[in-house]
This record gives C-alpha cells, sequence and structure tokens, in this order.
C-alpha cells in the first residue's frame, strides 16, 4: 500500500479511521482494540506527512486525503465502508462521501471541522503558525481545545505525541487546509447518514459549533454531545465515545 495504516479484525464491518491535523492514527489506539474482531475490520490510516506515511510528500489538501483514503478503500478490497474522522478528518469524510456516495455508507465525524472550514484573523493564524516550532503555543493549544481542565503533563504528552506524529511540512500545510478549504455549498446534497459527536468542553469545535456547521450544512444528521470531553473524547472519555461509534454502527451492520 502507498498510505500508511493499520488493519485490524476480518469482521464484515468495515471501518476506514482518520486522525485529524495534530495526531496519526495513534489517537485510536485506546479504543482500537475494543471493537470486536470477528465483527470489525478496522483501518486507521496515516495522512502523507503522519506516522506511517511521515516519508510521503503531498499538496496536504483535503481533496488528497480523500482521494488517498479512497484508494486505500480500494486496495483492502473494500466496495462500501463506514467512515470515522477526528477533527480535519471529518472534513475529509464529508469529501469522501461527495467524491464516492456509493462507497461511504456512514460517516461519525468526532469534534469535527466542518465542510465550511475554520477561518481565522490574522493573528490567530500566526499563533497557530508559531505552534510548528515552538512547543509552549501547540501545548497552548492543546489546553484550549480540551477546556483548560487538563493536567499540564497531560497537555504535554499531548504535545510530544503530536511532534512523534508529523512532519513541520504537513503540519503548516494541513493547517491552511482545514482553515481555508470549504466546500459546504456541496455538502447539502448529500444523503450520506453523518453521527457528530461533540465534546461539551471543546474550546473550538464544540456543541455550538456543530449546531452552526454540520446540522446546518447536512441534511442527514445527528449529534451526540459527549459532556465529561473536549476535543479528544477518545482519549479524554474513551469507553463512552467507543460506546458512541458502536453504537451507531450497530444498526448499520
Amino acid at each position: 500500500m502507498t498510505i500508511g495504516c493499520h488493519v485490524s479484525g476480518y469482521g464484515p464491518v468495515r471501518l476506514l479511521v482518520l486522525h485529524g491535523w495534530l495526531s496519526d492514527k495513534g489517537v485510536y489506539d485506546v479504543v482500537a482494540p475494543w471493537f470486536e474482531q470477528a465483527r470489525y475490520s478496522i483501518a486507521q490510516m496515516d495522512f502523507r506527512g503522519y506516522g506511517r506515511s511521515r516519508n510521503l510528500h503531498g499538496n496536504y489538501e483535503i481533496d488528497e486525503i480523500a482521494d488517498d483514503a479512497l484508494a486505500l478503500a480500494s486496495e483492502l478490497g473494500w466496495p462500501e465502508f463506514h467512515v470515522l474522522g477526528h477533527s480535519m478528518g471529518g472534513m475529509v469524510l464529508q469529501k469522501m462521501a461527495l467524491k464516492a456516495p456509493a462507497r461511504v455508507l456512514s460517516g461519525i465525524a468526532a469534534a469535527p471541522v466542518a465542510a465550511s472550514g475554520f477561518p481565522m484573523d490574522e493573528g490567530t493564524r500566526a499563533f497557530f503558525q508559531s505552534a510548528a516550532d515552538d512547543d509552549a503555543a501547540l501545548t497552548e493549544i492543546f489546553n484550549i481545545l480540551t477546556g483548560k481542565r487538563h493536567a499540564e503533563s497531560f497537555l504535554q504528552g499531548l504535545t510530544q505525541a503530536a511532534r512523534r506524529a508529523t512532519t513541520r511540512a504537513a503540519f503548516l500545510g494541513y493547517l491552511d487546509a482545514w482553515t481555508r478549504t470549504n466546500f459546504a455549498a456541496e455538502v447539502g446534497a448529500l444523503a450520506t447518514p453523518v453521527l457528530v459527536i461533540a465534546g461539551a468542553h471543546d474550546g473550538a469545535l464544540g456543541p455550538g459549533a456543530m449546531r452552526e456547521s454540520y446540522l446546518k450544512q447536512l441534511k442527514n444528521v445527528q449529534m451526540k454531545v459527549v459532556e465529561g470531553a473536549g476535543h479528544y473524547p477518545m482519549l479524554e472519555t474513551p469507553a463512552e465515545f467507543f460506546d458512541l461509534v458502536d453504537g451507531y454502527l450497530a444498526p448499520r451492520s
């Protein structure tokens, strides 16, 4: 395979798992073992510049990730599958559904960026760009995203994991991708069912942001709020996150 991934399970429910801007596929490592192997086939993908795809260069665009993900599913022999996308990965799953509506059976968007992107003023953009080199800035981003509730050691662990996860070029390239890409005018026609999982303490993409984006832009969408989580429910409240994903997929398998 060209793109890096980790495949587990051998079941009939096929789930392609997409990470976000500040993590690689490892962000799901706590919950991944809980998917019953006889029921699920799970593919945890690494985007270009991340994890097992760290040495793969590209344009670092949402379209490119979607094309890579669809190609990976084809290589795996998956004609149809579900997609779980976190943060920037939630944006990607919508692009995949637009490109291949007959293949994407459903989407689960966890603390996701909307199809309309996440516009930033120049000061905010400069701060986020500085996090490519400044660990203190990156740690503060994690602090904001998780509601300023967690211990410094937890936040620093996220920072260290992010540094291991990606290259500087991918970090900056994808920052432009998820903040400046906008295909909201296209997603209103999507019939693909989508579950949005929002963390109540998410400082950027919480329930309010979801009501103003996903719940208005998509016609076949529902939202579940995780009261104990911020932007990383798979790490902050893993059991509840898993139960939501598993429960959503159960009637679709």
